[in-house]
């Protein structure tokens, strides 16, 4: 029986972790893209990252942390570990969300942004391969099958980002020096 809950916590906090860091990946990355492209303008895209990190991470564990006791009223265990186990849900979500959500940011803090969205989509894309690989294994599925669809499917957010950041300049006019 103790090896049940074991491994049920290990599985939870493996699809926590999964899911924040490629969240954290991409909805930093699409975002802060399409900040990057219709500002061009460095302290904007750092405080604009720096607040999607807090105000996603923040939610993304309540989310979890919710979601875990809604889910735990339906077993018959304890409500103390029930509890100590969406309050671990959560605290991994927030953790994963916020090094995954570093990983797109990183690159405005040293370069231009015209060189650092670049260097932001390289990294997030090796990143996200990464963290796609990793969840390949422990699912039992083929690691390099589940980096490609990782990638491709959560790449998508940047290209959003990327295309609403560029018509919103050009649609009030920025100019936008390359």
């Amino acid at each position: 029986m103790f090896k049940f809950f074991r491994k049920k916590q290990r599985n939870l906090s493996v699809r926590e972790a999964v899911f924040g860091l490629e969240d954290g990946l991409v909805s930093t990355l699409g975002a802060i893209v399409g900040i990057a492209v219709g500002t061009n303008n460095t302290p904007v895209i750092i405080l604009s990252g720096l607040v999607i990190l807090a105000v996603e991470s923040l939610s993304m564990g309540a989310g979890s942390f919710l979601s875990n006791e809604t889910a735990e009223m339906i077993h018959e265990r304890s409500e103390k570990k029930a509890r100590r186990e969406s309050i671990r849900a959560g605290m991994v979500m927030i953790a994963a969300y916020l090094v995954g959500g570093f990983v797109p940011l990183i690159s405005y803090f040293f370069l231009p942004p015209s060189q650092a969205v670049l260097l932001s989509v390289a990294m997030t894309v090796v990143a996200l391969s990464g963290v796609g690989f990793w969840a390949g294994r422990v699912s039992g599925r083929n690691p390099w099958k589940t980096s490609v669809e990782m990638v491709v499917v959560s790449i998508s957010a940047a290209a959003v980002g990327y295309l609403i950041g560029r018509g919103v300049s050009m649609f009030f006019g920025i100019d936008i020096p390359t």
